[in-house]
């Protein structure tokens, strides 16, 4: 009996400390806004378009000394540049903090619908260019491949073909 009795009271004193029904409305609708925007515990998905690279980072091949449309790139930092002293490799470090030394070093920018025409050359995320939940961890720590724009024919949902496979346009990148 003396639980429910300490009970009721702390529910009245916790109801009695906020001014109206409508505050309670408001800070829940705030809390789950918030999460809903991908700003909950553990950094979950960002909204669209402010996933990207971090500054200074370039994609660069991770499959050897083979052609620039065939290899695989992982963003990365650039150490050492190339040189001739170097082999015209350059040393660069990933995100997962792995040194490495590569042929092939890219800048890259985000696609915009104006660079995706059928025929073009494009950089998509090997493995999760459909993802729309994507994070900043996802985004850096993917596996890159060039393919090429194969319909455009649903662009105005933010989609295209890259190599008959379709593919979110905020994932897709250009070679500079």
């Amino acid at each position: 009996m003396k639980t429910i009795v300490f009970l009721m009271i702390c529910c009245t004193l916790f109801i009695s400390s906020c001014e109206t029904l409508s505050d309670i409305e408001q800070g829940a609708s705030k809390i789950s806004g918030t999460m809903s925007k991908g700003a909950a515990v553990g950094g979950s998905a960002t909204s669209l378009g402010s996933v990207d690279f971090r500054k200074d980072e370039v994609l660069c091949s991770v499959s050897g000394n083979e052609a620039r449309e065939k290899a695989r790139y992982l963003p990365a930092l650039i150490l050492t540049a190339p040189t001739a002293a170097t082999g015209n490799q350059a040393e660069v470090m990933y995100p997962d903090g792995k040194k490495d030394w590569t042929y092939i070093v890219l800048p890259s920018r985000k696609a915009n619908e104006a660079d995706l025409k059928i025929g073009e050359s494009v950089l998509y995320m090997y493995y999760q260019s459909d993802d729309e939940d994507m994070t900043q961890e996802k985004y850096r720590n993917s596996s890159w491949s060039f393919g090429t724009v194969t319909s455009t024919d649903e662009l105005f949902k933010g989609v295209v073909e890259i190599d008959g496979r379709p593919m979110l346009v905020q994932w897709i990148r250009i070679a500079q």
